[in-house]
């Protein structure tokens, strides 16, 4: 009798291991299917109590484990999600469901969209072992690097990148990026060029190609450049800012006057671009003169901010300009209201014009002597008078050029009068030569005079 149950007892327990096999070949697997239908179809809640029940049982299924892991990302549920990712990958079970470098790519990227930098390159860096066929890893490491300023790691992971992948263009967008802050930029316009081939409409590419060209001097192509890529809205305003600054590098300074106020007009309030636009707008006011505009976009951008630029060393140097319209009138002067007054100034220094020279619209060089009134008898010499109606500091090179001219003009005496400052250089030269230096109250008092 009690062989013979026995025998029942072993027969029952055969059975129930032979129910599970079936069971787990055909009945678990169909229903974990069922069950990633339902993640599918957005039933996440369901799945994952269903999910865990099994787990429950099961907990080193890791087919259960990977569509938690699926279920609670698609909730938005990321820790959780990552939690799940990573126990499959300790259970270690890969198979056509479960694959090592599927589950490796969506931790990275839920890393990259959290900006958890060091644990997506991790992730990235693994991947390029496990699949170093693929160009994406690459360029994943590539951009950390690159956006950590680490550019000279960046650059083998995208050149890595393109061998894997000759047609991906943010690959050759970013090298070029890499070879345009490294000032190699031969190489940084053929990266960018690239780009644009795989697709003409990628608008970054054309605007830092057109950067490169600009340091490279064809201006020309740089213009093209820029006005295809103002057709984004997200850099519209930077290719109205680059356009006005080729222009200005030419001295085509109404074009250029033109592209800065087009950039103000769609310019964030108080954004650096703003700042940049009224800085090199004033700049290209000032050449023309227009020093009314220009001293009006100085005084916009110390209202935002103080500190930018030279900007409070420009209103330093204008403080006469608006203060006393005899300077103002001798700043903004046509050029030949500008040569009248040098005149007038000369003359007012009891000195007679001979000669002169107009080197610009706002220097010139009068040569002029003693007037007879007041040295009956002596002979009478030569002075060279340089007249500048800039605020730039004046140094002692200038000081030197004109002091190698005194023997050629058959002059005793340099004089240079600007509505400047001198640097120390230039006063120390000056002291031991035959040079008088008329500084901006020195011209101030000239005007008064006549």
């Amino acid at each position: 009798m009690l062989v013979t149950y026995t025998i029942i007892f072993l027969f029952i327990v055969i059975l129930v291991i032979f129910i599970l096999y079936l069971a787990n070949i055909y009945i678990f697997p169909r229903k974990l299917e069922e069950i990633q239908q339902l993640i599918e179809s957005g039933q996440t809640k369901i799945a994952i109590r269903k999910l865990n029940d099994i787990i429950e049982k099961d907990d080193r299924n890791h087919y259960a484990h990977y569509l938690l892991a699926l279920a609670y990302e698609k909730e938005n549920n990321i820790q959780y999600a990552i939690l799940e990712y990573r126990q499959v990958l300790k259970i270690s079970k890969f198979d056509d469901k479960v694959n090592e470098i599927d589950i490796r790519k969506r931790l990275a990227s839920i890393y990259k969209a959290r900006n958890a930098v060091e644990e997506a390159k991790k992730e990235y860096l693994l991947l390029t072992k496990l699949d170093p066929a693929s160009y994406e890893p690459f360029y994943e490491i590539g951009v950390i690097f690159f956006n950590s300023g680490n550019i000279e790691k960046a650059a083998p992971y995208f050149k890595k990148s393109i061998s894997n992948n000759s047609k991906h263009g943010p690959s050759y967008y970013y090298l070029g990026q890499v070879f345009y802050r490294m000032q190699n930029y031969a190489d940084a316009k053929q990266a960018f060029i690239e780009a644009i081939k795989i697709d003409p409409n990628d608008y970054k590419s054309h605007y830092f190609l057109g950067l490169v060209l600009r340091q490279l001097g064809d201006y020309e192509w740089a213009i093209k450049e820029f006005e295809t890529a103002q057709k984004s809205d997200e850099i519209k305003v930077k290719c109205f800012l680059a356009k006005g600054t080729c222009f200005l590098e030419r001295e085509q300074l109404p074009k250029a006057v033109v592209e800065f106020e087009r950039g103000l007009k769609f310019a964030k309030r108080g954004s650096d671009t703003e700042l940049n636009l009224r800085y090199f707008l004033a700049d290209a006011q000032e050449k023309m003169r227009d020093l009314h505009s220009a001293i009006s976009n100085w005084e916009k951008i110390v209202a935002i901010n103080p500190t930018f630029r030279d900007v409070q060393e420009k209103l330093k140097a204008y403080a006469e300009f608006r203060q006393d319209d005899r300077i103002k009138d001798f700043m903004i002067a046509g050029l030949a209201q500008f040569e009248h007054t040098c005149r007038k100034i000369v003359e007012a220094m009891d000195l007679t014009v001979m000669d002169v020279d107009i080197i610009s619209d706002t220097e010139i060089e009068i040569i002029a002597t003693d007037t007879e009134g007041k040295w009956r008898n002596t002979r009478r010499t030569n002075k060279i008078v340089r007249i500048l109606r800039t605020t730039d500091v004046v140094n002692d090179k200038l000081l030197r050029k004109l002091h190698e001219k005194l023997k050629e003009k058959n002059a005793t005496r340099v004089i240079i009068i600007t509505a400047g400052e001198f640097t120390q250089s230039a006063v120390d030269f000056s002291n031991t030569r035959p040079i008088e230096l008329y500084g901006k109250s020195d011209l101030l008092r000239l005007l008064k005079k006549i």
